[in-house]
């Protein structure tokens, strides 16, 4: 063990239960009003069929729908720039429209393993950085990690787990 020097937490669901329902309103609703409201998508059926399509594949919202747009896939947008999708306009989406009430604010039994543990904790996401600042920030351990040990898709673009 004296040669583990670093744990690497993916955010979603791991550092707040998937019982709490936070994954599926962001990955899902949240995320198919964004493309109806931002990328002019007619219904929320359109934008979850297409952005369920590319999510299987890419496992981020953020790189599907760069690629969902980069095919086609999204429909025509009178005066839209190109490219319509940027990822931190989703970012600032989630981090202002999410309900974060669903993860029943900060968790202090994490607190304290995190704060306990002696190893470097670094916290990883497919979701955008400033999404998921917000959610260690009301998990409360945001400055556990610290901003230089958080990773989020804006830093892997146009890479995401599992890609590389």
């Amino acid at each position: 063990y004296s040669k583990i020097t670093t744990v690497i937490f993916d955010v979603d669901d791991t550092l707040y239960d998937v019982g709490t329902g936070f994954t599926t309103h962001r990955t899902g609703d949240a995320a198919h009003r964004f493309m109806v409201e931002r990328l002019g998508f007619s219904s929320v059926e359109e934008a979850r069929a297409v952005r369920d399509e590319y999510f299987k594949v890419y496992h981020s919202t953020s790189k599907a729908l760069i690629v969902a747009e980069q095919e086609g896939r999204f429909p025509p947008m009178e005066g839209a720039p190109t490219p319509r999708f940027r990822a931190q306009d989703l970012a600032e989406y989630w981090a202002s429209n999410l309900d974060f009430s669903l993860l029943k604010g900060p968790n202090t039994t994490l607190q304290k393993d995190l704060k306990d543990c002696p190893l470097k904790l670094v916290a990883f996401s497919n979701g955008p950085r400033k999404y998921v600042q917000r959610v260690l920030v009301e998990l409360g351990v945001l400055e556990i990690f610290g901003e230089e040990r958080l990773f989020a898709v804006d830093d892997v673009l146009p890479y995401c787990k599992p890609e590389r």
